[in-house]
């Protein structure tokens, strides 16, 4: 990774590139695993650097204006803020103030503390691969396979219906994207029944013209229900997928 390219993707998160350059870098993301990667630390970076007052009044409001889009990067940066502020109140609980002997015996139990943290590290990762563990129990799921349909109403849109056995995990649902879909990170699923209750659920997985989304058998009700997909760039912004996807539980 040049430092070019890790420049690029700081200026993507905060906003700062044009349209075609964001779509290019949104296009390297879904092909290279490796720019997708240096995008997660980059972020990290980002959020400390706020929280220590270190970006720029620009990158700063661009940050604030771009960055905090998504409800997970906001709950990551409440935890970086408190984190910061447990750190700032350690500090000042040990500062006895003058010279150079308090500063030296809090060196010292720090460093004492690292090093009894990475041995008990050490010591549960040993214990884990030494005690011997269940295998994982295999999840048991009911397939459909969907299309989408361009009415946003199931009037006239025939709607598979499935009987979800009471023995499965959840159901997991294929849904086939139209043509020239939205470039996306990752996709988000909005399920809608016909009394008006939504949920939400992560794509499990996705390839080029499909994703695959797994709901628990406690979300399904009997009765309709329609899907909605939404394309999630790497800046966090959303784009919904015109259509839905109409599934009846018996």
């Amino acid at each position: 990774m040049t430092p070019i390219q890790e420049l690029q993707i700081r200026r993507y998160l905060l906003g700062q590139l044009s349209d075609g350059a964001s779509e290019e870098m949104e296009r390297d993301l879904l092909a290279n695993e490796e720019i997708f990667a240096e995008l997660l630390i980059i972020e990290q970076e980002l959020t400390d650097e706020y929280v220590n007052g270190g970006l720029t009044p620009d990158e700063r409001a661009n940050f604030e204006r771009h960055f905090l889009a998504t409800p997970e990067r906001q709950e990551d940066l409440r935890f970086a803020q408190a984190l910061n502020r447990h750190v700032k109140a350690d500090k000042n609980n040990r500062h006895t103030g003058g010279g150079h002997l308090p500063v030296f015996r809090y060196s010292q139990s720090f460093r004492f503390r690292l090093i009894a943290a990475v041995a008990l590290v050490a010591i549960l990762i040993g214990v884990y691969w030494i005690i011997p563990r269940p295998p994982p129990s295999q999840q048991n799921f009911a397939i459909l396979t969907l299309t989408i349909s361009a009415s946003d109403r199931s009037e006239g849109t025939p709607a598979a219906t499935i009987k979800v056995p009471r023995n499965v995990d959840g159901l997991q649902i294929l849904l086939q994207l139209p043509d020239q879909s939205l470039a996306a990170v990752r996709y988000r699923v909005e399920m809608e029944h016909d009394d008006g209750e939504k949920k939400s659920f992560e794509a499990a997985a996705s390839e080029r013209q499909s994703i695959s989304v797994v709901i628990p058998a406690a979300e399904l009700k009997r009765g309709l229900n329609s899907l909605k997909v939404f394309a999630v760039r790497g800046d966090g912004k959303e784009q919904r997928i015109p259509g839905n996807y109409f599934f009846t539980v018996e």
